[in-house]
């Protein structure tokens, strides 16, 4: 079961961008905070750990806002 999310970074209120990210592998018991998301997001190279510093928000998004945001 897949879960899709959207890291928002920002470096000020108006300085920033998202980050779509899916996890393909969870149980479907099987839930993460958002520290765990920002971590994952690091190992796989869709952050640099500055960045993981300035996310502000990590919602979780359906498949297609993900697909849409992936473009």
């Amino acid at each position: 079961m897949a879960q899709y999310f959207d890291l928002h970074v920002f470096y000020s209120r108006r300085n920033g961008y998202s980050v779509p990210m899916a996890i393909l592998d969870r149980e479907p018991e099987q839930s993460f905070d958002e520290d765990e998301i920002i971590e994952m997001a690091v190992r796989h190279d869709l952050l640099n750990a500055e960045d993981a510093d300035s996310v502000d928000t990590v919602d979780e998004i359906s498949e297609q806002e993900y697909n849409d945001m992936k473009g």
